[in-house]
């Protein structure tokens, strides 16, 4: 079968439309909880229905004897059931016949869902996909967390300010999970529909302006030396390290460096973001910083922090006089 799309996949479940066997693939787990929640609230439209139907299997503890076991046992007063697999791929396949077998002629009154983050390389995982409805939970890029997160508080009937959007995404990176974890607890403490603002991450989450990645390269990108030695210092005592800090820095520089070189080459704002599939507020921070350097000046911060990163690998270097040595550097270049 071939491959569909996570939006595909809800807009069939939602219709009805349910596939006897789901192979769920990618490193994504809110997708895969999505596609399981959604076949739950379809298969098992009361409690006791799924109280009584729905089995969930784990790949480092049961057997594949046990999957096809349950799979294809009756329905308890119910149409059908459901059976969930999760970290399939850590399950020892013994016998992939019995469950090529299974795949070729599934019960009718069963879904089975095998999820997985990896795809697999075994000839049984070409099988599970010729057979089975596969579904590819892939991480999204970083330049689509802002949107997403947007639209995430937008279903919940709230809004969100682009800064406090972008300090979400640097200080917790772009696992949907962990950002709708952290959306969660900050939509739960307001209890309203208000604008969240980076204020209301700071009393819910511990996100904070002032210990930020985010504040160091905003103080950096402006040549705020004394700012970006605040934050530096800040940063650590919070528990981060150089080399962590340095590869944030590392990363946005080098952006601004592309962006900068696609402009000289006569590229326009639209071209630019089209072609490094930015999002607008990062590219609003870039081009903000790019009247503050050169691009001669971008490839020399670009080495410093290479250096440093070298630097703080292989010599017995101390963080903060490092940090603040490199924060110099960058506002003097």
């Amino acid at each position: 079968m071939p491959i569909i799309s996570i939006n595909e996949a809800l807009k069939k479940i939602n219709s009805g439309d349910i596939a006897p066997v789901y192979f769920l693939f990618g490193k994504e787990k809110f997708f895969h909880d999505q596609i399981i929640q959604k076949l739950i609230e379809t298969i098992f439209p009361d409690k006791a229905g799924k109280d009584l139907n729905l089995t969930v299997l784990y790949g480092f503890e049961n057997s594949l004897g046990e999957v096809i076991s349950t799979a294809s046992s009756l329905p308890m007063l119910s149409k059908q059931k459901m059976v969930l697999v999760r970290d399939f791929s850590k399950m020892k396949i013994s016998d992939p016949d019995a469950l090529s077998k299974y795949l070729e002629h599934p019960r009718k009154s069963a879904c089975l869902v095998l999820s997985s983050e990896e795809k697999g390389r075994a000839k049984i995982y070409k099988t599970i996909q010729d057979l089975a409805q596969s579904i590819e939970c892939k991480p999204i890029p970083e330049y689509q967390a802002g949107g997403w997160i947007k639209d995430r508080v937008k279903q919940k009937g709230g809004a969100i300010e682009m800064q406090a959007v972008q300090l979400i995404v640097n200080q917790v990176g772009t696992s949907l999970l962990n950002l709708d974890q952290e959306l969660n607890k900050i939509i739960n403490f307001k209890n309203d529909n208000s604008t969240i603002t980076v204020d209301d991450l700071e009393q819910t989450t511990g996100i904070s302006r002032d210990a930020s990645v985010f504040a160091l390269q905003n103080a950096l990108a402006r040549r705020q030396l004394g700012a970006s030695l605040k934050v530096s210092k800040r940063l650590l005592n919070a528990g981060q390290n150089i080399i962590s800090i340095n590869a944030v820095l590392f990363a946005f520089f080098k952006k601004m460096l592309i962006a900068a070189s696609l402009k000289q080459r006569g590229n326009n704002r639209r071209q630019i973001a089209e072609q490094m599939k930015l999002g607008d507020f990062q590219l609003k921070e870039i081009f903000e910083t790019m009247n503050n350097f050169s691009v001669k000046q971008i490839e020399s911060i670009i080495v410093l922090l290479h250096q440093t990163d070298i630097e703080a690998k292989t010599s017995a270097v101390l963080d903060e006089p490092a940090l603040q040595m490199l924060c110099y550097k960058i506002c003097a270049i």
